[in-house]
């Protein structure tokens, strides 16, 4: 073996090193979705687990924000909210601590104690607000196509709903754990428009 060849041979094994060094990552970069290597959906007890789920943790609001800081982040991060409301006792009471909704733009916080909460974005209302995870970003401009290419089976099981105005919405529903919990997203589209984002919590 001359030495151009073995220099092309090791040269070929560390562009395979290379490759093998960035799939492996990708099983935390595609966490929950159909296209992450490490999960086995047919092995899968779905009495537990979600095979397709988009991890809490890991979002962000526009890239940097977490879904869950103290209320002072949050007035850097957004300013002065549009209302305050206070929580009554005749409603559905989603913490033990007495807590307020946070509105601004169309949108909604709760805000327990010193902490502001993630609950819902509209997009339409707030066009520049955007969700961001590692597989993708949720904002005005996503499709369910591309929902679909990472949650075929969230969107197989789709749902339509009639708004009071009598248009039909399409709900998305996806896990926010691998762990099946009583949170979870909704992912609300108009046609094929993305339109808002809930994060779920029954009473």
């Amino acid at each position: 073996m001359n030495v151009i060849n073995f220099r092309k041979i090791i040269l070929a094994v560390a562009l395979l090193a290379t490759v093998y060094s960035c799939n492996k990552g990708d099983s935390k970069q595609y966490q929950g979705t159909a296209l992450d290597p490490q999960s086995n959906a047919a092995t899968l007890d779905t009495t537990k687990y979600n095979a397709e789920y988009l991890p809490y943790d890991a979002v962000k609001v526009n890239g940097k924000f977490p879904l869950q800081s103290s209320y002072k982040e949050f007035l850097a991060a957004f300013g002065k909210p549009d209302s305050l409301v206070q929580y009554k006792d005749d409603e559905c009471a989603f913490f033990e601590e007495p807590y307020e909704y946070i509105h601004f733009k169309g949108n909604m916080f709760y805000l327990v104690k010193d902490s502001a909460i993630f609950q819902k974005v509209n997009f339409q209302s707030s066009p520049d607000f955007e969700l961001t995870a590692p597989a993708l970003t949720l904002k005005k401009n996503t499709t369910l196509a591309e929902v679909e290419k990472l949650f075929p089976n969230a969107v197989r099981n789709i749902r339509t709903t009639e708004h009071a105005e009598g248009r039909a919405m399409r709900w998305v529903s996806l896990g926010a754990s691998k762990t099946i919990a009583d949170d979870f997203w909704i992912l609300e589209f108009d046609g094929e428009k993305l339109v808002s984002v809930e994060l779920y919590s029954p009473c």
